[in-house]
C-alpha cells in the first residue's frame, strides 16, 4: 500500500494542484469576487444621555450621520444583501477629545456570517458640535401693527401667559432678544381676540427660526380691547383765602385744557368735564401765583380711561394771585367841579387846600387811570338840611371822583367849603 501511495507522488501532487486550480477557476467563472454599495445608510445614535446628562446639546455636523457602505463577497452572496443586512451605530459613550464618535457596522443577517470578503465605510467617526445646554425666561411682547381708524384706540392688551421659556444650544439662545407676538389693527373698531404665532427675535428684530431651540409653549390667546374717544374740558377752583393785600384774580386754563378719554360708548357719553376738587389747588395766605401738578386720573369714572398712551395724567393748575396796589392823586381846588349851587348863592372851596385821594386795585387797572379820568367834584346839594335849606358859611363837603368799577377809593375826601347868599345888591 505505501508503495502504492508513493508510487508517482510528484504526479499525484501536480494532480491535485491542478484540479485544485481547475476548481478555483470554475468557481471564479461562475461566482466571482465583486463590489456592492448601499448608499445613505443612517447612523443609529446611541447612549447620547451620556451628553446630555452633562447639561451639554450636540449638533451632527457635515452630514456625518449618513453613511455610504461598500461591500466585497461573492456575486451569489452579493444578491443576498439589502440595506436590512446591516445596522451603523454610533456609541456616544465613546465620544473622543475631538468630539467625533465612531461609527461601527453590524451585520443583521447571520446567514451571511463568514461570507463577506470585507466591508468598507466611507466616513470612520460622527463629527459633533457639544456645547452647554441652556434654558431661559422670556416676556411675551405683543407689537400691534397697523392704525385703528380714527376716533378709536386700544385698552389694555391681555394675554392668557406674558412668559415662556426657550431652550437649547447656548450659542443659539445667546441670539435671542425676546419673544413677540404680532396683531394687526388696521380698520378694527371693536375688540380683538385671536391666537398668535409666538416669534423669536434678534436684537435688530429679525426672525430666530432655529430647529434648535425648544419653545415651552408655540402661541398664545391674545386680547385688545378698542374703544371710542372723546375730548373733554377740565375744571376745577380753589380753596382757601389769599394773603391781606393780595386778590385772586382768576384761575387760568388747566395745562392741558382738555384731555382724550376713552372707554365704552355709553359711558364715555356720559362725561361732559372732568372735575378736579377745589382742595387740590390751595391758595391759602398765597402773595404769588400758585399752581400745583394734579394728577386727574382718580377722578375718572371707573369705566373711563385716558386715551392717549403718551400722556400721564397729570395736569398743571394755576391760579392768578396779584397785589393789591395804592395810588394817589392830588388836585388844587379849582380842579373841582361844583355842581347844584342855588340860585342867588356863591360856593366856592376855600383856596390853598390841597385835596387829594388814594385809591387801590391791581397794577394795569391803576395805570388805566389818570387825574383827569377821576373828574373830582361835590355836590351842594348834599349840605342842604331836612327842610332844605342850606346854612351860609365855611362848612366841610365830600369831594366825589368817577371811580372805574374795578378801582376802589380808599377813604371819604372832604374839603372846606364857603357858601354865600348874595342880596339883591349884590
Amino acid at each position: 500500500m505505501k508503495n502504492k501511495l508513493t508510487h508517482n507522488l510528484g504526479l499525484k501532487i501536480v494532480a491535485v494542484v491542478a484540479a485544485i486550480l481547475l476548481w478555483l477557476i470554475n468557481v471564479n467563472l461562475n461566482n466571482p469576487l465583486s463590489n456592492q454599495q448601499i448608499s445613505n445608510l443612517s447612523v443609529q445614535m446611541i447612549n447620547t444621555g451620556y451628553i446630555t446628562s452633562q447639561g451639554k446639546t450636540f449638533k451632527v455636523m457635515e452630514n456625518t450621520d449618513t453613511v455610504r457602505l461598500t461591500v466585497r463577497a461573492p456575486k451569489n452572496v452579493l444578491s443576498e444583501i439589502s440595506r436590512e443586512s446591516f445596522s451603523l451605530r454610533a456609541d456616544f459613550s465613546k465620544i473622543t477629545e475631538e468630539n467625533t464618535v465612531p461609527i461601527e457596522w453590524v451585520l443583521n443577517d447571520r446567514t451571511l456570517e463568514g461570507e463577506l470578503e470585507s466591508v468598507h465605510l466611507d466616513k470612520e467617526y460622527v463629527k459633533l458640535q457639544v456645547e452647554n445646554h441652556r434654558s431661559r425666561q422670556l416676556a411675551i411682547t405683543v407689537v400691534k401693527t397697523g392704525s385703528l381708524p380714527a376716533g378709536y384706540v386700544t385698552g389694555r392688551t391681555d394675554t392668557e401667559t406674558n412668559m415662556m421659556s426657550i431652550s437649547g444650544p447656548e450659542s443659539v439662545l445667546s441670539t435671542v432678544a425676546k419673544a413677540a407676538v404680532e396683531v394687526s389693527l388696521d380698520s378694527v373698531t371693536s375688540d380683538v381676540e385671536i391666537v398668535a404665532k409666538i416669534r423669536l427675535l434678534d436684537a435688530d428684530g429679525n426672525e430666530v427660526t432655529s430647529s434648535d431651540i425648544q419653545k415651552s409653549i408655540q402661541d398664545v390667546k391674545v386680547t385688545i380691547p378698542v374703544y371710542p374717544t372723546k375730548e373733554v374740558p377740565i375744571r376745577y377752583g380753589s380753596s382757601g383765602s389769599v394773603e391781606d393785600g393780595y386778590v385772586l384774580t382768576g384761575l387760568a386754563a388747566a395745562s392741558p385744557a382738555t384731555v382724550l378719554i376713552a372707554g365704552k360708548e355709553n359711558a364715555i357719553n356720559n362725561v361732559e368735564e372732568i372735575v378736579i376738587p377745589e382742595t387740590e389747588l390751595d391758595v391759602t395766605a398765597a402773595r404769588e401765583d400758585v399752581t400745583a401738578t394734579v394728577d386727574i386720573r382718580p377722578y375718572l369714572p371707573a369705566d373711563v380711561s385716558l386715551a392717549d398712551t403718551g400722556f400721564d395724567g397729570r395736569v398743571t393748575l394755576t391760579a392768578l394771585v396779584e397785589p393789591i396796589l395804592h395810588r394817589t392823586f392830588e388836585f388844587d381846588t379849582d380842579a373841582v367841579q361844583i355842581l347844584n349851587i342855588p340860585e342867588n348863592w356863591l360856593a366856592e372851596l376855600v383856596a390853598g387846600q390841597k385835596i387829594s385821594v388814594t385809591v387801590y386795585g391791581l397794577q394795569a387797572d391803576l395805570n388805566a387811570i389818570d387825574a383827569n379820568s377821576l373828574t373830582p367834584h361835590t355836590d351842594v346839594d348834599t349840605l342842604k338840611d331836612a327842610d332844605g335849606r342850606i346854612a351860609p358859611g365855611e362848612q366841610d363837603i365830600e369831594i366825589r371822583f368817577l371811580m372805574p368799577d374795578n378801582v376802589r377809593q380808599e377813604a371819604a375826601v372832604t374839603a372846606r367849603i364857603r357858601l354865600v347868599e348874595l342880596t339883591p345888591e349884590e
